[in-house]
């Protein structure tokens, strides 16, 4: 959530929040989504998108400027968005589970709903194709990971240039979590390029928010008559109008249903019912998902 977060303060835009639990169950996240559980959506009327890469390139088509995918570094930027959003993401996650780590959670949140936290992220890694992030996997990963992009920071401002892209924000967000946590934040204190880079990500702030409940987004999705624009369709072996199911295949794999509308260059689209029986279309991002045929 916070990827997406730092590039609505980037880009300064209106927007408004539902906080979701952070654990299972979540029916209001799902009267949306149907089935797809990870954090976070993004809702623009009925329409609803899943995972942070699709949705950051919703946002760069609702605002373009400024841009945060520079197209003559597009390859490079993408390459370094998947290190931030799967490698260092996932080598950062059990840091938060170290002692000090732990401590510190226990005391904001509780030894009793830390282990329901547990189970529920043990649960989440079930039947996709990632297996849950270990100590081992962490130690292995995280220092040469942080290295090689603090000496790639050590003589400009953000990874690609003078701009911020994609892939800055990505990088970002993991770093976010292991600063956030007191006991492990002195982690990050061998990479002093790292660390004035992420001040400069933070500065940009989470644009304008505003908290609303999520009855009154379920409300919004219920009483829209409008649809978002599609992307321009490409040939698939599924043609639209196909009932098919669309899951994560790395973990958070719980497929959603429905009727396929559209397939476009990075994007799958499905319709189903939503709140009050409104047809709602969710968006997925082609990679990292698969959509299959499902019987009536």
């Amino acid at each position: 959530s916070e990827k997406v977060r730092a590039v609505l303060g980037y880009k300064q835009l209106e927007w408004q929040s539902v906080l979701i639990p952070r654990i299972m169950p979540k029916p209001d996240l799902l009267a949306l989504t149907g089935g797809y559980r990870k954090t976070p959506v993004m809702q623009i009327g009925r329409d609803v998108y899943a995972d942070t890469h699709l949705i950051t390139r919703q946002i760069e088509a609702l605002a373009p400027e400024p841009s945060v995918f520079p197209t003559s570094d597009m390859a490079s930027s993408l390459a370094l968005e998947q290190l931030g959003d799967k490698r260092l993401f996932l080598a950062a996650v059990p840091v938060l589970f170290r002692p000090a780590a732990r401590a510190v959670l226990i005391e904001k949140l509780g030894e009793e709903y830390l282990a329901r936290f547990g189970a529920d992220r043990a649960a989440l890694f079930k039947g996709g194709h990632v297996e849950r992030p270990d100590g081992a996997f962490s130690d292995a990963v995280l220092p040469p990971t942080l290295q090689a992009l603090d000496t790639q920071l050590a003589n400009r401002d953000f990874l690609l240039g003078e701009q911020p892209c994609i892939a800055d924000f990505a990088a970002y967000h993991p770093l976010w979590y292991i600063r956030a946590n007191s006991g492990v934040a002195p982690l990050l204190d061998d990479y002093p390029n790292l660390l004035a880079w992420a001040d400069r990500i933070r500065a940009f702030g989470h644009g304008q928010r505003q908290d609303i409940e999520a009855s009154q987004a379920l409300d919004i999705a219920a009483h829209c008559s409008e649809w978002q624009p599609l992307p321009s369709a490409v040939k698939s072996r599924l043609e639209p109008g196909t009932r098919v199911a669309v899951a994560a295949t790395d973990y958070g794999t719980d497929p959603t249903v429905g009727e396929l509308v559209s397939t476009g260059h990075d994007c799958v689209t499905i319709e189903r019912d939503g709140p009050g029986g409104t047809p709602i279309r969710v968006h997925f991002p082609r990679d990292g998902f698969q959509v299959s045929a499902v019987s009536e």
